[in-house]
């Protein structure tokens, strides 16, 4: 008798609690769809700001080269080996690989990638870049990430309207960094550091597939291993067409590589669960949870597909899965609460 007067009074709490909320100003279908749209207008400034419209196209290769054979780049470049480079093997096999870079900033302003060695946006063996006035050295190592991060970095070490001699040797654990003749940063790692290298492409002045464009010349790009020794800057060494397809990687793999992407994913769960719950609530009678949840899904899709005409934005495919999983959260919570309002219906004699 005592469990059956409890189990009445729990019923009719939660028959209250949905009435409340079902019956509350706040819940009425115009409200609802009000709230619907001030999420799908949040949705959209969190997934494109800061709305850098850069869509797939086709552009002019800015890179040309100057009477010294020298490369000059600019806000659209494409110098790139066509495969893998062929000492890649024997720099795994050997433990040894120097790399030589002579470059001569455009500004203090650059941000990017000078010379790297990667197969993705995401997976990168090395890369020497720019970042104002420092130099970034990205190396995949043991303890690092597929990009190589966190970089080694040497302040102040690059003046504009300068040639600036970057020199990068690796030799069985030992990496040392000089900048014009001078050493900067000495790290021991791991002999077989290297052995983590995979295939990729060789990219001047930009990233392989993504990033943003260095500005500057370059007159010295060498890698040297046992039994190669190879200049960069030499006609025929690297595709340089005149026109390219541009459309960098902005569909990051699954599930996502990094601390940072993985913790991101809770985010997504909380952000559509309002839009599951108010899309139940946006009529009368309430939708039921598989319509918001489809609804929802070609939401998600549609705000995934965008983010591939905005720089700087990368579609996780997680995202999508996350994103529905909060979606049939929000939908079943106030599907429950709607139920939970209705009279039960009296046992039959």
């Amino acid at each position: 008798m005592a469990a059956s007067t409890r189990s009445g009074r729990s019923t009719k709490a939660v028959r209250m609690i949905g009435e409340r909320c079902y019956n509350s100003p706040l819940a009425t279908p115009a409200m609802c769809r009000l709230g619907l749209l001030g999420m799908l207008v949040a949705l959209i400034f969190i997934a494109y700001y800061p709305f850098a419209w850069s869509p797939p196209r086709w552009v002019h290769n800015e890179v040309t080269r100057s009477a010294d054979g020298y490369l000059r780049f600019g806000e659209m470049n494409r110098a790139r080996s066509a495969h893998t480079p062929a000492w890649l093997r024997e720099a795994r096999r050997s433990g040894t690989i120097q790399i030589q870079l002579d470059v001569d900033p455009q500004s203090l302003k650059e941000d990017a990638s000078m010379m790297m060695l990667a197969s993705d946006y995401w997976h990168t063996d090395f890369a020497i870049g720019q970042a104002q006035s420092d130099l970034l050295v990205w190396w995949r190592r043991s303890g690092s990430d597929a990009n190589g991060d966190p970089p080694y970095v040497v302040h102040a070490a690059l003046e504009p309207h300068r040639w600036n001699s970057i020199d990068v040797r690796f030799h069985l654990g030992d990496l040392h960094i000089d900048v014009n003749g001078r050493s900067q940063l000495t790290e021991h790692l791991a002999a077989d550091s290297l052995r983590v290298w995979s295939p990729g492409l060789l990219a001047l002045g930009d990233e392989v597939h993504g990033g943003g464009p260095w500005q500057g010349q370059i007159r010295l790009a060498k890698v040297r291993t046992p039994g190669f020794a190879v200049n960069y800057l030499r006609p025929g060494a690297l595709s340089i067409p005149t026109r390219y397809f541009f459309f960098p990687d902005r569909i990051e793999p699954f599930p996502p590589l990094s601390t940072r992407g993985q913790l991101y994913l809770f985010f997504e769960v909380l952000s559509f669960i309002p839009v599951g719950f108010l899309l139940v609530w946006a009529r009368r009678p309430p939708m039921r949870p598989i319509s918001a949840i489809l609804l929802a899904t070609v939401l998600s899709v549609a705000l995934g597909a965008g983010k591939l005409l905005f720089a700087e934005r990368r579609e996780v495919v997680a995202d999508v899965v996350m994103q529905v999983i909060g979606t049939l959260i929000g939908a079943l919570l106030a599907w429950w609460l709607e139920r939970a309002r209705r009279p039960a219906v009296p046992a039959g004699p």
